[in-house]
């Protein structure tokens, strides 16, 4: 019967590149969303409006300020 023969598998706190990898995507994702639910949350503060919101390139009009003549 041959003996296993034992790797080293680099971690770091347990998390292995193939463990990293497989999560990924899920962790990208939640990222995402908490992101746009933050910028959402603080978005009657007038300078996020101003100086992030205005910026974005499809939907920055509707934060831009109307300006009435």
């Amino acid at each position: 019967m041959p003996l296993p023969i034992i790797k080293f598998q680099p971690h770091f706190m347990r998390i292995t590149p193939e463990r990293a990898r497989r999560w990924a995507p899920s962790v990208m994702a939640f990222t995402g969303a908490l992101g746009i639910a933050a910028l959402l949350f603080v978005e009657p503060i007038p300078r996020i409006r101003q100086d992030i919101l205005s910026n974005v390139p499809i939907l920055g009009n509707y934060w831009r300020p109307k300006i009435e003549k």
